[in-house]
């Protein structure tokens, strides 16, 4: 890291508007892994434009090629014992105005100075990610206690943050944070942090008698306690907070339906500078005037580039190679529709498991060129592929929110997906005249049949295709109506 020595303070806050903090495990640009990233990445900038907040965020300081390219101010110096381990640990700004939004980085030797987020190629997940989880905790509420003036909000985001809300107001080391309103966000209830009671020690003190806050499932699950102890939890669309509370609550139902009065479910938006086909730098071919020429030339030059036909459906799928995204059944559904027919053309970008990986290099084998499978991710591809693109596959089995579709809409890319969480949200079904995209409701293969066939369809009515192309290019995915309902919420909590 390149810091500046700086005897001053953090600015504290000095605006009457509320100052928020949100503490995630990552941050677009500066560490990615999934959506999460894209999320923490982009509603600070819109909360902070509309004049109506002040926020900042910070994240573990990773040793990736984005930080290490970063100038840094240190803001705070700190340690502390954990499990009989002295922790010691920096603060530091990042010296970078072009964000939107103030970024530190929790600089802690040892547990996050590593090139992965949660893990690398030989690790999944890091043997040591509970004790790095709750380090990075520690770390900010102590940084934080010391502040003059406390954030109105902490917004936690995900299990890596969700034990903040109890240790802020069950360990006496955290007292001044006691009344400090929380939120916590859940993107993906599947990922819990549960960890065995024999790591209790690596906690700050509290008083044994509150130790049900932490249990669920004779377990310290993150994810439940910081629901039991945040003072609003939300998730990242309406529908996905219906299924938790019902059928998909990954152990959870009953703990949500419990706290029903303080959950809410707000849709992610999507940045419309990054996402703009007017300027995207990516694109060879920048939108002007006309989307039909412009969806057209795209698909020409790039499909021509990876010498497929240029004058049939391109269907694509973008996304992590894993059962969730319901990859290999789209993978099967290929193979089925092309031992038949050769009327359509399938582009699928991502990497992840390495069966599934397998799976999609035999379509590109078995049928090429109707068939590419570039296992792999690039930012570049995926926004060449969203321009060029007919239709984008999302036959998720479970997906909170989902992004993928409102960057492809935004690119007059209509989306064929399977109704689950946040795509119920965001996809208005077409009915022959009116709608966005096509949902199916199982992944049975007669279903996905349909899609595929109700795509060709609609390319075959090039007027009506292009009347849904215009539709949805033109449908408001924007994060401000995203940040308005986040400010209404921290106002519910901020104390007049």
């Amino acid at each position: 890291m390149k810091t500046k020595d700086s005897t001053q303070p953090i600015e504290e806050k000095t605006a009457p508007t509320p100052h928020i903090l949100m503490v995630s495990a990552e941050c677009y640009p500066a560490a990615k892994v999934g959506g999460l990233a894209d999320v923490v990445g982009s509603l600070p900038r819109y909360l902070n434009k509309s004049g109506h907040a002040r926020v900042a965020v910070i994240i573990p300081g990773y040793h990736n090629a984005w930080l290490t390219q970063q100038e840094y101010r240190e803001a705070h110096r700190g340690a502390f014992y954990m499990g009989g381990t002295h922790i010691e640990y920096r603060i530091c700004h990042i010296l970078n105005e072009e964000l939107g939004y103030d970024l530190y980085v929790a600089d802690i030797p040892g547990k996050f100075d590593r090139p992965g987020v949660y893990g690398d190629n030989d690790h999944p997940f890091y043997r040591d990610e509970v004790e790095r989880n709750i380090a990075f905790q520690r770390a900010v509420l102590q940084w934080v206690h010391q502040w003059e003036v406390l954030p109105d909000v902490m917004h936690c985001h995900d299990h890596h943050t969700a034990l903040m809300p109890f240790m802020m107001t069950q360990c006496p080391e955290f007292w001044r944070l006691g009344m400090t309103p929380t939120v916590l966000t859940i993107h993906n209830a599947a990922y819990q942090g549960m960890f065995g009671w024999d790591r209790q020690h690596l906690l700050p003190d509290f008083s044994r008698d509150r130790s049900g806050l932490l249990d669920w499932g004779h377990v310290i699950n993150s994810l439940a306690c910081g629901i039991k102890c945040a003072w609003r939890v939300t998730t990242v669309s309406q529908n996905y907070l219906r299924e938790l509370m019902e059928t998909y609550g990954f152990g959870l139902q009953s703990l949500l339906r419990t706290e029903w009065h303080k959950c809410r479910g707000v849709v992610n938006g999507i940045d419309y500078d990054y996402w703009n086909p007017a300027s995207d730098p990516y694109l060879k071919i920048k939108l002007k005037k006309n989307i039909d020429k412009w969806k057209k030339d795209n698909k020409v030059s790039l499909l021509t580039e990876l010498n497929m036909p240029t004058d049939l459906p391109l269907h694509i799928f973008i996304g992590r190679m894993v059962n969730d995204k319901g990859i290999d059944f789209l993978a099967g559904l290929i193979y089925k529709y092309m031992i038949y027919r050769r009327d359509a053309c399938f582009i699928i970008l991502g990497t992840g498991d390495g069966q599934i990986e397998d799976q999609c290099r035999m379509l590109e084998r078995n049928f090429g060129p109707h068939v590419r499978s570039l296992i792999m991710y690039n930012e570049g591809v995926a926004h060449r592929l969203y321009a060029a693109a007919d239709f984008l596959w999302m036959p998720s089995r479970t997906e909170p929110c989902g992004l993928n579709q409102m960057y492809a809409m935004r690119y007059g890319t209509v989306p064929i997906a399977r109704a689950t969480g946040g795509l119920l949200d965001t996809i208005e079904p077409f009915d022959g005249i009116e709608g966005d995209g096509f949902l199916f409701r199982e992944l049975e293969d007669y279903q996905g049949m349909w899609g595929i066939e109700s795509g060709s369809r609609l390319y075959s009515m090039p007027e009506l295709h292009s009347k849904v192309r215009e539709k949805i290019m033109h449908k408001d995915l924007s994060w401000e109506h995203s940040a308005s309902r986040y400010l209404d919420i921290f106002h519910e909590i901020i104390p007049a």
